[in-house]
């Protein structure tokens, strides 16, 4: 089986999407809503490390979640198209 769209075109358009000005001044929000650290607490020069890391460590299962979720539904769909 072969893809009309490389894997490296699908990540750069994802990209693309993601920085576009419509996507990209939601991001701070969402961060803070899914670590539970407000931005103002970031905006402080005395950020610690496990602010960041809880911020990282977080937004990570988010993502996976999310993409997991995708990946289920588009499976589930190519198997009820076959």
């Amino acid at each position: 089986m072969t893809s009309s769209v490389s894997l490296a075109a699908a990540f750069l358009a994802g990209l693309a999407s993601f920085i576009s000005p419509c996507v990209l001044p939601i991001v701070p929000g969402y961060l803070s809503f899914i670590s539970g650290i407000n931005v103002s607490k970031f905006k402080n020069q005395d950020t610690s490390r496990e602010q960041t890391r809880r911020v990282a460590i977080t937004s990570l299962f988010f993502v996976l979640g999310f993409s997991t979720v995708f990946v289920l539904l588009g499976a589930a769909a190519t198997m009820v198209g076959y």
